[in-house]
Formats: structure tokens, sequence, C-alpha cells
């Protein structure tokens, strides 16, 4: 999604349309409370990936690729002389290892772009001073907390287009501090800054055109201001994702924070002419930066191209052995029962793999499935009594149905105050302030969680019963007909509408974490991040309802058995429980669960080295893990994911895939029009390259897309991200503690390889019709390879398949 465009005469100057290009260049981050995992180079991907990688070394000073000597280190290793040769030979490179080897280990100077701060610390460096950059950065983000923190304290008319940054003019205007930490006083240039942002740009025009004439050269300046404060502004496209998400006009979030930073640009630019002696010497360095920059850009990607090489060797050095277990799966099918015993619905969440591969060996009457962890319901949960409401489906999607718990009316009254005051402390995000008030009975609690390590209470989710659910569209009540077409379409993408099992499981999953503000991150990115106990809830109740079982028969052909019943259940990642709601007394298959929840922990301890040597005491080491508010690896989330299959689940039963694999069912036998996989190729395809791409740029570019530290987290604003330490840019991404078990990595840095089993013709005519899918496969932001019957495959390269020899 782009920015919302304004026209270029409204604003009165011909820098619009490029602050707005570059405004749509920065992913969106979400906030704590949905944090879902995002491909930090979204908005690139209609440019090469080498293309973007050196930009990104350009432009934001960091690396889109691990360094030579991390290669280095793996060569002989992970990466073998024969993935190296191949990757050479993909990249039309007539040499040998050892000359790759070689020429990776010549030390190399990457160039980058300079802002104006930088030229100006460099050039005229102060004594005792913050560097201008860091000052800029120091006010601009400690002022972005404040005002979404406390956005009523602020003067500005509520319904100003250009709300933030007019607030953030009232601010620095009066801002004494920053003489302190610059030893220079700048409030009256502060104070000649235009209320209106298109004023400001008009200003700009000459002084830009005098260094920069070039319109690329513009818009890597703007980029480059952007980068300088990218959580901020990952935050900033949030809000207008959010806004174009729903229809609505985006008031240009982005463009807000960029006008602050050019703000912040001419100050110093006519402080600079006043005050600085070397202002000669900055011009010049930056028309030379201007002219030279598609020099300097050519030159970092030749620059890079080797360790490109090396990052290829790195992915097939995990392909190769995934393709032979393939290969050798698709000549070796599998029979499968007439009817049977036991259907088992998970989310295609890599964790998902093992614990689905542990149940189909209780019994060979167990199916599972492979289906993204919303189940295909367009919601959002509205607490009952409550005015909050939260996505429960991917965050490319809009909600457009709500859902709510039918409550008696006795449980309204009691049930609100909990849900601010109890809130308060149970989130990572609780306020000392309300610690200190609570006195000595929240001295009780924290003693109670240290000792006892009870179970931290979600803030919206405790009050889920397995009471009724009420379906709306417009604060409309949904009906049996609406209930029944919403039922057929999901059936019929699971691969459910032909044989059911007597017991379906829908499985949603969830984790339990405690005193962790990046606690969403390790739930269902599929329902927003949250658990999927919700969309499990309320499918379970829709597909046991005799009315819309009914009118699926009558007018979608669908016949649900009548001894089929539906259970909704959790797979708790942290734990490896399988929880069933409402279970029947006694039943075969509950045994089965108990006994594969077993095993996953007894296969997942060896990921601890301080697990629990015996399988009895594995269950209570991994729930008091969970409870422990002192852990900093709970769990290891979605780390080390590596693939997507898209397959019937025959091809992968019985593969031990090690948890690296998203698994999808697909049959292209059952999908004659291919609208299915036209569906999987756009969505989950494109969730699994967000997850893929997150977790490798907080391996690759920890300090600009991961999060830092754990320990120094300090939450910002209630739910907004964090800052590590006091201060600082907002960190987005995942923690290095997410990706690294203080040895060694836990996630290797590799792109998506997606294996689809379907005709070669049925998914180049998807990736032609889809502009998005075309982009991430052409330009490498994943590989795509194409599975027959036989056990060929073949890679979508240059535009057109060509058969892999494995």
């Amino acid at each position: 999604m782009s920015a919302v465009s304004i026209p270029t005469q409204l604003t009165g100057s011909k820098l619009q349309p490029l602050i707005e290009q570059a405004a749509g260049q920065i992913a969106p981050a979400w906030p704590l409370d949905q944090m879902i995992a995002v491909n930090p180079w979204w908005p690139k991907r209609q440019h090469n990936f080498a293309a973007v990688c050196a930009e990104q070394q350009l432009l934001a000073g960091t690396s889109c690729l691990m360094t030579a000597d991390w290669y280095l280190s793996q060569w002989q290793q992970q990466i073998q002389p024969a993935h190296l040769q191949q990757a050479l030979q993909e990249a039309d490179l007539s040499m040998d290892t050892d000359e790759a080897a070689a020429i990776l280990s010549q030390p190399h100077d990457l160039s980058r772009w300079q802002s104006l701060a930088q030229l100006l610390s460099e050039q005229a460096p102060r004594q005792s001073a913050l560097p201008w950059s860091q000052l800029i950065q120091q006010q601009l983000s400690q002022f972005m907390g404040l005002y979404y923190q406390y956005p009523e304290r602020f003067s500005v008319e509520a319904g100003s287009d250009q709300h933030s940054y007019q607030s953030w003019l009232t601010v620095v205007c009066q801002d004494k501090g920053l003489q302190v930490l610059s030893g220079i006083n700048l409030t009256t240039l502060f104070a000649t800054l235009p209320t209106e942002p298109s004023v400001l740009l008009q200003q700009l025009e000459s002084w830009l055109d005098s260094w920069c004439p070039d319109e690329q050269a513009k818009l890597a300046y703007f980029e480059n201001l952007l980068q300088s404060l990218s959580g901020w502004a990952g935050w900033q496209a949030w809000l207008d994702w959010q806004q174009q998400l729903n229809n609505h006009q985006s008031h240009n979030a982005v463009c807000q924070l960029l006008y602050m930073l050019l703000g912040w640009d001419w100050v110093l630019w006519q402080h600079s002419k006043l005050h600085n002696a070397a202002h000669d010497h900055i011009i010049t360095a930056l028309q030379q930066q201007s002219r030279q920059y598609s020099v300097m850009l050519l030159n970092t990607q030749a620059l890079q191209s080797m360790r490109l090489v090396w990052q290829r060797a790195l992915e097939l050095s995990v392909q190769l052995p995934l393709f032979r277990q393939l290969q050798q799966a698709a000549r070796q099918p599998v029979a499968t029962p007439a009817r049977p015993a036991l259907q088992a619905a998970f989310c295609i969440d890599v964790r998902s793999e093992p614990i689905r591969r542990v149940l189909e060996q209780e019994d060979a009457g167990i199916q599972t499935l492979g289906f993204a962890g919303f189940f295909g319901l367009p919601i959002a949960y509205k607490a009952a009594d409550s005015k909050l409401s939260r996505p429960q489906l991917p965050g490319l999607l809009a909600p457009v149905l709500e859902v709510s718990q039918i409550w008696p009316e006795k449980t309204t009254l009691p049930r609100q105050p909990a849900l601010g005051w109890k809130q308060s402390f149970d989130l990572a995000s609780s306020s000392l302030g309300m610690v200190e008030a609570a006195g000595a009975t929240k001295l009780l609690s924290l003693l109670k969680r240290a000792f006892f390590r009870t179970k931290a209470p979600h803030a919206m989710n405790r009050y889920l019963d397995d009471g009724q659910w009420s379906l709306s569209r417009d604060q409309q009540p949904l009906s049996i007909a609406e209930q029944a077409q919403l039922a057929a379409a999901i059936l019929s993408a699971m691969g459910l509408n032909g044989t059911l099992a007597p017991t379906v499981l829908l499985v949603g999953h969830g984790s339990e974490t405690c005193n962790n503000p990046q606690a969403a991150a390790l739930d269902c990115g599929a329902c927003g991040g949250q658990t999927g106990e919700v969309n499990v809830k309320v499918l379970a109740q829709i597909l046991n309802n005799c009315e819309v079982r009914a009118e699926l028969a009558r007018r979608h052909d669908l016949q649900i058995p009548t001894d089929s019943r539906f259970y909704a259940a959790m797979h708790h990642t942290t734990t490896d429980d399988l929880q069933v709601f409402q279970p029947p007394a006694a039943a075969d298959w509950l045994g089965w669960l108990a006994e594969a929840g077993t095993k996953a922990r007894k296969q997942r301890a060896s990921q601890f080295a301080e697990a629990a040597p015996d399988t009895s005491g594995l269950s209570r080491f991994f729930k008091l893990r969970s409870r422990d508010w002192a852990q900093l690896r709970p769990e290891w989330g979605l780390a080390n994911n590596a693939a997507f299959i898209v397959a019937p689940r025959t091809l992968t039963k019985g593969l031990n895939l090690q948890g690296r694999c998203f698994l999808h069912d697909y049959n292209a036998d059952q999908d004659a029009d291919y609208s299915l996989l036209h569906t999987i190729m756009t969505a989950p395809m494109v969730v699994t390259n967000w997850i893929n791409l997150q977790y490798y740029a907080s391996v690759v570019a920890p300090d600009k897309y991961g999060s830092g530290n754990k320990l120094l987290h300090n939450v910002v604003a209630g739910h907004i991200g964090v800052f590590e330490g006091n201060g600082g840019d907002l960190r987005n991404g995942l923690s290095w503690q997410s990706v690294h078990d203080g040895t060694r990595l836990r996630h290797q840095p590799v792109r998506l390889s997606v294996i689809i089993a379907a005709p070669q013709q049925a998914i180049a005519d998807i990736i032609k019709r889809s502009d998005d899918v075309a982009a991430l496969v052409n330009n490498h932001w994943l590989w795509l390879y194409q599975l027959d019957q036989d056990g060929t495959l073949n890679q979508w390269q240059q535009v057109r398949w060509q058969q892999v020899t494995v």
C-alpha cells in the first residue's frame, strides 16, 4: 500500500510528489499489542533484492546481508563447495570456490550518504555537545513518544491535517533543553518555521535545487532523513496503512515526520550560514554527493555482489536437502483412510509442523491439515462491555465482521473495572506509578509471581469462556444464510468439503509468556498478533449449528454428516499442550492429544540446554518457563523458518521437517479453476514472506531492523513499541534474544523457499495476474519452485521455469 496522493497544486510545491514517494518506501510496524511479522523492505518489492541491498547500505547505513567474516565462518561447515559452485554458476561467474573465498576475504570500504547533520558535525565538531544527528533523533523521538502518550496536551486544532507537525513546532520552539544539549540557542530559528508544511517546502525548493537538482538524488535525500528515524517512521506508516485499509483518507503520517526532519535541516542550514566557517565545504560536499549518487549506488552493488553469491550458497545448503526429501516422498505415495477417525486443522505456522507429525503417529486414522490460523474468518473481536475491538485476521486485510460473546446481564457490572485497573498491572507496559499507588497490595502480587509463577492472564482473553458468540456485519446480526455462505467458503478452502471425520478439531495457537512486551509476536500472525482462540470458537459454533448445516446442504451442496462434530482447540506453543474446549467426557482421541504433547516436548527439549532430562519433568519445565517473568527466551517462535510448502499432506507426512516449514494443504485436482491456489499465493505466501524477512532482517541488520536487548526495553506510550534504554529511536523488529541463544544464532538468515505442487502454467498465470506475487518471485525476495507428481522440481528463474537438478 502506498501513501495517499495530495495534488501538487494544493501544496504549491513541486517537492510534494517526491515527499510522498519517499514516505511510501517505509514499511509499517504494528504496535506491541498487535505485533505481527513484517517484511521491512515490503514497499521496495518492485525492485531487485540486490539493488535494494545497495540502496539500504547507502541510505540507511545498514546491510541486508551477513558480514564477509560470517560467511567465511560457514565455509566447509554449512556451506559446502557444491553449494558455492552452484551459486557462482547462477551468478554467471566463471571462477572456482577458492577464488570466491579469496575475493570475499578482501576488505571493502562501503560508502554512505551523509546527511547535513553528519557533515556539520564532521566539519565543525562541537566540544561537550551531542552530535547533531544524535540530537535530532533524541529530540524528535522524545517528542513523538510524548505526542502519542498525551495527545490531549497539545493545543493545536484537533482536526488539522498537519496536527503532528504543528504540535512539534509548538514544542520545539519552547524547548530549553536543546540549548543545554547543543550549547546553541536555536529557538529563534525554529520560530521562523512556517506552520504549514507546504510553505516550508516552497522555502526549501531553491536551497535543494542549489545542491541537489536531480530528482533521484532528492528522493535519496528524503529517504536518508526518514531512515535516520526509521522506527518512528514505521509507526507512522502503520497509521497510514490502517487509514487506507479502512478506505479512509490518510493524513499522511510519514510525511508529517519528514516535514519535522526537513524543518530541522532548514534550521541547521540557516545556523550554518550565520556561524559556520566550513559552510562552503559543506555545500560542496552535498553537491558532490548528489552528483555521484547513481555511481555510488552502482559501486556499492558491485562491492556487495560476492556476498550475494555466498548468501545464495547458504540458501542452497538449506534447500537441497529439503528438495531430496520431497522428491523421495513424491515417489512413494502414502495411503489415506477412507474416512479418518480424527481430523485436526492447524495453522500453517512452523511450530505446527512438529506437533502435527507426532499426532499423526498416534493412530493411522488421524489426518492433520494446514490452513491459515485465522481460519478464513474476516473478524474483529469486541470485548463485552468494552469499547475495545481488535482484528483477528492478517494485517493485509481489514475485518468485515465483528464478533463478541453473549453474556448474561448479571455479569456486566463487575467486569468493566477489571479490564482497566488489572490491565495496568498485567501488561508488560504496566506503569511504575500504578505499582507505587497500590503499595503493599502490589508487593504481595510481585512475591506471588516470583515464587509461585502463576500464569499471567491476558487483558482481553481472560474473559473468554465457552459460551455463545454473536456475529454482525455493519451492526446487523449475521443471518443463517450468510453464516452458511461463509462456512461453505471456509470448508472448501480447507479441503473439508468432502469426507469429514466424526471428530474435527479446529486448532488455533497462542503463546503463554510473562512480562514480555513482544508477547504478541509469539502468538498467531494470521490472527493479527492474537491467539486463535476466538476464531476457532466462532467457527466451531457456526459449523455445529444445525440451521447452518441445513442451509449448507440446501444451497451449497455440502452435507456435513450428523455424527461429525467440530471442536475448538488450542496449541499452546510455549508448552506444547493441546487444549480442547468443551471436550467430551471420554474419547480415545483425548489420549492421542496428550501423548502428542508429551512427544513434542521431548523433541523440543534439545533446544534448551537447561531442559529437564526426563520426560516426566518436561511439562513442568516448559510451564515454569512460560511463567518466569525474568525469562528472556520463553520459546523460539518462528525462528529458523525456511520454506513454505503448498501440497497435499500425503507428500510431507512422515517427513521430519524440523519445524522449519510452513505447511499449507492443497490438492490441485480439487481446484478446477485454481482460484484457491490464487488465494494461497496472494495471501498466505505473502504473509510467510513477511515472517521470513522479519526474522532475516533481525539477524542481518539487528541495529536497524531488530529491537536490541530485551533486558533494556522500555514500552513507549503503552503499546506503540519499545525504546532500548531510555531514548533513541523507536525499536522495531525482534529482540536479539529471539534469534540468538547467547552462543550462536538460532535463525539461519535465508530467504523463503516456496514449493508448490501444482501445474506450471497455473502458477505462471497467477504470477502474471498479481503484481505483488510477480515482484516477490522475479526480484528474488523469495525462491519459487514447482513440484510435479513424479518428483521433478522446476525453479521460476528469469521469468520462466527451469528444471532443478538435486
